[in-house]
């Protein structure tokens, strides 16, 4: 049976940066007559030699804002793509929307195309935090992005932001309750981080922070908003089924348990990662972050590669592990050495994992403590 893998698309362009993000995004106008979508196929050919003898199990279109992209764009390169790695009849593929790009008519265009799953940004649905923010939507469309996803598509995930500035525990839970009322049957909760030194340059909110011009929560009031959302998502049946992630049974991300699962990806565009995985050691690849360099680069026959790491066989069952305990299936026994099983035990005393089914697994509390759990148990 080959491994799986998945395929990671990164579409760049945005209308707007929000003061928050560090991701590779631009604000330049998007190159016309398809330019963008040929070069991803581009270096599609470029890449895909790595991938041979692998399976195909998802796709995924992050950005950015993909759902700027023209949907006849989009449906040529999901094209290009099955048709180098044929993928089995319902295979799981992503599209990540802002609501105030995201409409019925692109919808269903999308569904044409076979995209089976909505990713939308609405990051909360209080006025006052996303102005924070620096979004440019307000609540009422991220309802209406989400209705209209369901409706149309039927299987949403939806992007939530806690600890925000203006933002509460009792907001947290509201966020959590308007967006399954919506139609929501996945949520992706993330607690805002930014690191003051690293990101100061290029993240607005960062610098502010740096400055002492703005105050974010504290990290107490941050774990009770993450836990607000928690109890709201649990009481409605969603399963948290890793760290930041809670889902209706049999909607879990396909895609993103490749990456907890310690499977190869292929990331394809301006500022897209890559990994191929073999049990001698992995690869990793980040591409060109520019999308002007990227275009140029792979226009030109040349893998837009900006930086590539060589994972040794050490490192990448450490990676491996720490991944693996993310999530609710957590890390097989078998893989550990004495030592670590030592630790295991050790952790299990002290309610921070659980062993289960021939596997460790954290505990909520664990889950809180996962980085310097997982760094107890690196050999």
């Amino acid at each position: 049976m080959p491994r799986p893998f998945g395929i990671y698309v990164h579409y760049p362009y945005c209308t707007h940066r929000c003061p928050y993000c560090d991701f590779a995004v631009t604000t330049e106008r998007p190159p016309g007559a398809g330019r963008y979508a040929r070069a991803v196929l581009a270096e599609l050919g470029l890449r895909a030699g790595e991938l041979e003898g692998l399976a195909l199990r998802s796709i995924y279109l992050g950005g950015g804002t993909p759902s700027l992209w023209a949907p006849e764009e989009v449906a040529a390169v999901l094209t290009g793509l099955r048709g180098r790695f044929p993928a089995p009849a319902g295979a799981e593929v992503t599209i990540e929307a802002n609501p105030e790009s995201c409409d019925r008519e692109k919808l269903r265009a999308w569904r044409a195309a076979g995209v089976n799953r909505i990713s939308i940004g609405a990051q909360s649905f209080h006025p006052g935090v996303l102005a924070k923010l620096g979004r440019r939507h307000g609540p009422e469309a991220a309802e209406r992005a989400i209705r209209e996803a369901a409706e149309e598509v039927g299987n949403v995930s939806v992007d939530l932001i806690c600890a925000a500035r203006r933002s509460s525990p009792a907001i947290a839970a509201e966020d959590a309750r308007r967006a399954l009322a919506a139609g929501a049957v996945h949520v992706s909760a993330y607690v805002l981080t930014l690191d003051p030194e690293v990101l100061a340059e290029e993240v607005p909110l960062a610098r502010l922070q740096r400055s002492g011009r703005v105050d974010f929560p504290s990290d107490d009031e941050a774990t009770a908003q993450a836990a607000a959302i928690r109890r709201t998502l649990r009481r409605a049946g969603l399963r948290r089924y890793e760290i930041s992630n809670f889902a209706r049974p049999g909607r879990e991300s396909v895609h993103n348990r490749l990456y907890w699962e310690g499977e190869s990806y292929l990331g394809l565009g301006a500022g897209a990662y890559g990994c191929r995985r073999r049990e001698a050691g992995s690869y990793r690849y980040g591409n060109l972050r520019d999308a002007g360099s990227w275009l140029a680069a792979v226009e030109a026959g040349r893998l837009p590669t900006a930086e590539e790491d060589r994972i040794d066989p050490g490192a990448d069952r450490n990676e491996r592990l720490m991944l693996a305990l993310r999530t609710r299936a957590g890390a097989p026994l078998a893989g550990l050495s004495p030592r670590q099983r030592r630790e295991a035990e050790d952790l299990r005393r002290h309610r921070l994992a659980v062993l289960r089914g021939g596997r460790l697994v954290l505990t909520f509390r664990g889950m809180d403590l996962h980085s310097a759990v997982a760094e107890r148990l690196f050999e």
